[in-house]
């Protein structure tokens, strides 16, 4: 199989972009998470958290199809996991998959805090959303390093 320099380039570039987007985002509500509150404002993290859901699933996809599309590229040439390659890319897979369920409930807490009748977010739900986006900040970032490795 003759793939082109600049369409593996392309979708490597499309996957480390989508994942820089996903973590800027998670990093900037986390950081709107520990700001302080403007009395009698609407809270800008649930205006800024449900679009960001919105979009990190979308990202997510686009995330899982480039990363599969990486990997169909090495084809036979994909090293085993006893392998030190094959480690870190399990590790890899293994950081996905815990991200995967922890946006799962980052996204269901999300929707719920939507759904109370007051504007302001309890300042426990605050923390509790800066946590999550904060452990998928993390992830993402830790994931990425694994990857340039």
């Amino acid at each position: 199989m003759n793939v082109s320099y600049q369409l593996w380039f392309a979708v490597r570039y499309v996957h480390v972009a989508s994942v820089a987007l996903l973590a800027g985002g998670a990093a900037v509500l986390c950081a709107s998470c520990v700001a302080p509150r403007t009395r009698g404002a609407a809270d800008a993290v649930l205006v800024a958290a449900l679009p960001y859901e919105w979009l990190f699933w979308s990202l997510a996809g686009v995330t899982v199809l480039t990363g599969v599309s990486n990997l169909g590229v090495k084809g036979d040439g994909l090293m085993g996991p006893a392998t030190v390659w094959g480690k870190a890319l399990t590790t890899k897979l293994s950081a996905a998959l815990v991200l995967m369920a922890l946006s799962l409930l980052r996204t269901d807490f999300v929707i719920r805090c939507s759904a109370l009748r007051h504007a302001d977010l309890p300042s426990r739900a605050r923390a509790v959303l800066g946590w999550m986006y904060g452990v998928t900040v993390a992830i993402l970032l830790s994931a990425l390093w694994i990857g340039l490795g």
